[in-house]
């Protein structure tokens, strides 16, 4: 499970427990769990010790406000995959997200994008790395969450990953993710041999968009222009798009992608009119992750909780 040998997307199985339904298998949450609240709980610091008992209280706190029915099983299945996978590769930090969302249509229409790098060389010399991304200032289930921010409301639009982006001296920065959906639906990819040319076609939808709006490509989460810009955007690759087959991850299967638009996986969230619990793993060097936490003034390690009708940190 060497990541520099992986393409831009693969799929893994990974050991789980399945409860038996009418003779059909289901994912451990199916039909056992449902959500209180969309929320999410987030956690940057060194790979958590899988029990119950020595997790950030923050966690408990979150779960019992979220969610009702078993979580720890699937997610603890799921973690051990991700921790044997993060060593093979030398790495024992992670930035790990578990979004909870309840059903909407938000993303009937999908949402085709890369997601922006994490990590950018101290030379700068990728161009991909000084890109802006229209797209991934739209708000999405799949990103990760400042630690200061509160739970946007569907169709709002989120600060862009490059403002939480930092430099790094790593030779070979880890600009990918795991990711797996305990509940719900599945993100969607474009398949691998199709991916060279969806990134051409994102490519060129913003450079036309870019181009016919040049006054409305800045951050700010308050500017309509660039809100309306990046929905123009997202509408023209659902359409460029439309006519290639999908790639979904199921119940036990984790997915490797990487991120930034030149070697990113092009991917969508599901449409999902249901219950979804989604988890998100952005692993990362010591150092580079603390300086990303230094840079909301946060220490590390950390855990918080984003969402809930009151807010929880630090534990």
């Amino acid at each position: 499970m060497d990541a520099s040998s992986l393409p831009d997307f693969e799929v893994f199985s990974y050991p789980t427990q399945f409860l038996e339904t009418d003779n059909k298998k289901c994912s451990p949450l199916e039909n056992s769990i449902t959500l209180n609240i969309s929320s999410s709980w987030t956690y940057c610091g060194p790979l958590l010790t899988l029990d119950e008992n020595r997790l950030p209280s923050s966690f408990h706190t979150w779960a019992e406000a979220t969610i009702n029915g078993p979580l720890l099983t699937p997610l603890f299945s799921f973690l051990a995959f991700v921790h044997e996978f993060l060593r093979a590769n030398n790495l024992s930090n992670y930035w790990l997200t578990i979004r909870a969302s309840t059903g909407s249509d938000e993303f009937d229409i999908p949402r085709w994008h890369t997601d922006d790098l994490f990590f950018s060389p101290a030379s700068g010399t990728m161009r991909s790395y000084r890109r802006r991304s229209l797209l991934s200032r739209l708000y999405s289930r799949d990103e990760m969450t400042h630690p200061g921010s509160s739970q946007p409301k569907r169709s709002k639009v989120l600060e862009s990953t490059e403002r939480i982006q930092v430099i790094t001296s790593t030779p070979n920065p880890t600009n990918w993710k795991l990711t797996t959906t305990l509940l719900g639906p599945g993100t969607l990819f474009i398949p691998q041999k199709r991916s060279p040319s969806a990134r051409a076609i994102q490519r060129n939808a913003k450079r036309s968009v870019r181009a016919a709006n040049p006054g409305h490509v800045c951050l700010s989460v308050r500017c309509v222009g660039c809100a309306m810009a990046a929905e123009t955007v997202r509408t023209r690759l659902a359409a460029e798009l439309g006519h290639h087959t999908i790639v979904q991850a199921r119940s036990g299967e984790s997915v490797f992608f990487r991120v930034g638009e030149d070697e990113g996986a092009v991917h969508s969230e599901p449409k999902s009119h249901g219950d979804r619990i989604f988890v998100n793993v952005v692993p990362g060097h010591e150092a580079d992750l603390k300086s990303l936490m230094a840079k909301w003034g946060m220490e590390y390690p950390r855990a918080w909780c984003v969402g809930l009708p009151f807010q929880v940190s630090g534990g």
